[in-house]
């Protein structure tokens, strides 16, 4: 496997097709450049959590939850360890595809001398569709192919799907159609990859819109929850600093200081 070839199709995916976070695609990249100095761009290879989190500067479980999205997007193979005996193996999967090379005629370093008559053979161009393709177009079907997520009924963002379907029920008991849970569970994690949330403040943001009078009966998808999030937020914030204080309760200088719920 070729390093610079790996490393061009990586960053053309993720020009076109990706959408990782910085922490997904420095994680790739460490490994990507561990195995290329070892030597091991087509074999596995162990490196220890804690190795990778001091290198990328995510925590463990940042490594954890990077490395789950970069095996889901078929960019990576994991191996579990075993704890205390044996690091997690990974291996790179390949993102171009190889051609055999091109037997082309040799010229001789050595032309014999020929008259002016005689006509000089002219090489034949090669047919444009034989021309060296960019490495990214080699990928776009095995990539299409991989784009759609599937997630599992114990996946966080499968949990928060099915919990806002949960609550959007209890308040509409006529609404009886289910929806596209993948859909849902997708724009979750949208929430937590794209947006920054944590599965922790999505779960109270359920909650919170759900119980509200207003936003109970206009929050009826995880898209929507996710587009009016900002707007909950500000509300649901204001409401819990103005809730009453302990006594000797001082607001702290930096109102940013105290963490928010939602």
């Amino acid at each position: 496997m070729d390093y610079f070839k790996q490393r061009r199709a990586f960053r053309q995916l993720l020009t076109e097709e990706l959408n990782l976070s910085l922490g997904q695609i420095c994680l790739y990249r460490e490994l990507l450049d561990y195995a290329n100095d070892e030597g091991k761009m087509q074999e596995q290879f162990r490196l220890r959590n804690s190795v990778l989190a001091s290198r990328t500067g995510l925590s463990e479980e940042g490594v954890k939850n990077a490395r789950n999205r970069l095996v889901q997007e078929g960019l990576i193979k994991y191996t579990p360890g075993k704890k205390n005996t044996v690091n997690p193996g990974y291996q790179l999967v390949r993102l171009y595809k190889e051609y055999p090379n091109r037997q082309l005629n040799s010229t001789p370093d050595c032309t014999p001398t020929v008259l002016q008559t005689v006509p000089q053979l002219t090489p034949q161009p090669a047919p444009q569709n034989s021309l060296l393709v960019p490495d990214y177009d080699l990928t776009k079907d095995k990539r299409r192919n991989s784009r759609k997520r599937e997630y599992a009924d114990d996946a966080p963002e499968m949990v928060e799907a099915r919990y806002l379907w949960g609550k959007i029920k209890a308040n509409n008991p006529e609404a009886h159609k289910a929806p596209n849970i993948q859909h849902w569970a997708d724009d979750i994690r949208k929430m937590h990859d794209l947006d920054g949330r944590s599965f922790d403040k999505i779960h109270r943001m359920i909650d919170w819109s759900q119980a509200d009078t207003f936003w109970g009966p206009n929050i009826l998808s995880a898209k929507k929850l996710r587009e009016k999030y900002l707007q909950m937020a500000a509300q649901a914030n204001a409401e819990h600093r103005s809730r009453a204080k302990p006594r000797g309760y001082q607001e702290p200088n930096n109102p940013g200081a105290a963490s928010l719920p939602y």
